[in-house]
């Protein structure tokens, strides 16, 4: 598969008009959109660029505590594997100085 390489500007009306292009691609096709981003934002307004987010404070609380990185992954995770894996590099330390690896 070839390296798909983002286009950051887009022609329209006949070549007459230069906008920013909308960064979304799909998943299947690896495509990148053909629409022109939303003035201010990196995507157009069918890939969210009219959102404006939760507006009040509970959708905002909600939002910030159910914030997921990538997929799966909560920070809440995230910060324990990065304990776990703090606790592992301690004890590969440890053992190594008492020459058991």
């Amino acid at each position: 598969m070839t390296e798909f390489v983002k286009q950051e500007l887009i022609s329209t009306i006949g070549g007459r008009v230069r906008c920013k292009r909308c960064q979304a691609k799909a998943k299947r096709t690896q495509q990148q959109c053909l629409l022109p981003a939303i003035t201010g934002k990196r995507v157009c307004r069918v890939h969210g660029g009219l959102s404006r987010g939760p507006t009040t404070k509970e959708g905002r609380e909600r939002c910030r505590a159910a914030k997921l990185i990538h997929g799966r992954e909560t920070r809440k995770i995230r910060n324990e594997r990065q304990q776990t894996l703090a606790e592992l590099k301690v004890m590969q330390r440890l053992g190594k100085l008492v020459e058991i690896f």
